[in-house]
């Protein structure tokens, strides 16, 4: 019997590490990457065009579900900041037969705003910048997943500070 793909998901606000995790997991061949930000910048569309990143997003997530369906791994780098939007993840995967696989960054305000000050001074592609009231406004929406929701997943990993 065929190994069933992973969808590998992340949890955590802007600095936190998700893409230069979901980089590293990409040259390991763990996965296809998928980025939006990425993908917006590559098509030179500004970051403050909100609908188109939600147009962009919605799009890569649903070719992320068709290489579900041809066995492909994928590493979604998103950072499903709320329960619903990982419930939606964790059903969707499970509707095309995958394994899911969350990785939950579990970061301070003080360490998260420290790693943004020094991205931001050098931006790398596909990232933005982050002021520390954007940086709060996003820890304000943030809703960590309790135990009992990591439970629901295949495989957790939490990333703390180094």
């Amino acid at each position: 019997m065929k190994d069933r793909p992973k969808l590998i998901l992340f949890c955590g606000i802007p600095g936190a590490g998700k893409t230069t995790l979901a980089k590293k997991l990409e040259i390991e061949g763990r996965g296809i990457r998928i980025c939006t930000d990425d993908w917006q910048d590559d098509l030179k569309i500004p970051y403050t065009e909100k609908g188109f990143h939600g147009r962009l997003q919605k799009r890569l997530y649903s070719l992320a579900l068709e290489l579900l369906d041809y066995g492909q791994n994928v590493i979604l780098e998103d950072g499903l900041w709320t329960k619903p939007e990982r419930d939606q993840k964790l059903g969707d995967a499970e509707q095309h037969g995958a394994l899911v696989e969350m990785h939950l960054f579990d970061l301070t305000f003080e360490e998260i705003w420290q790693r943004l000050s020094t991205r931001n001074a050098n931006l790398a592609h596909g990232s933005v910048h982050i002021t520390k009231e954007d940086l709060q406004k996003c820890w304000n929406v943030f809703e960590r997943p309790t135990e009992e929701e990591l439970r629901s997943f295949d495989k957790v990993f939490i990333h703390k500070a180094a």
